[in-house]
């Protein structure tokens, strides 16, 4: 050693020296891409793309629905004795996981119960989506003369 003490910093390298290949890309370290900034741009709306998600999200609603009526009773335990606290401790598992008004149960189908009118709005604004569109095009012709 020469008697300098070698700086805290020397490990890393200076911006803009060559061990830097780009911007957040040190060697062979895998740096994931930054997504870019989110521009303003015309949205083309389906109306039958509308219905077909909602449709999916119906489809999707129902078979957790069937899932969870199907599987509830498997989530209600007995008490393993006949003593106070089996008996306390069996109903507070019930009530919060299987059921009661707070239930995770309950939680669940007041999820799917969203989805169904998730689908439900869905179908409506591609309704009116589709009626608007008809009308622009109807106004669009009237004014053009035909």
């Amino acid at each position: 050693m020469s008697g300098e003490a070698a700086s805290p910093w020397a490990a890393f390298p200076e911006q803009g020296s060559d061990s830097v290949d780009s911007l957040g890309d040190i060697g062979d370290s895998a740096v994931p891409d930054v997504p870019g900034v989110p521009v303003v741009r015309d949205i083309a709306v389906s109306p039958d793309r509308i219905v077909a998600v909602a449709d999916v999200i119906e489809e999707q609603a129902k078979a957790l629905e069937r899932k969870v009526t199907e599987q509830v009773g498997a989530l209600n335990i007995k008490a393993p004795a006949d003593d106070i606290v089996s008996q306390e401790a069996a109903e507070a598992w019930n009530a919060v996981v299987s059921h009661g008004e707070n239930s995770y149960a309950s939680r669940v189908m007041a999820y799917v119960h969203g989805l169904q009118g998730l689908a439900d709005q869905l179908r409506a604004a591609g309704r009116r989506y589709l009626s608007e569109d008809d009308g622009n095009a109807a106004a669009l012709g009237d004014a053009a003369g035909g």
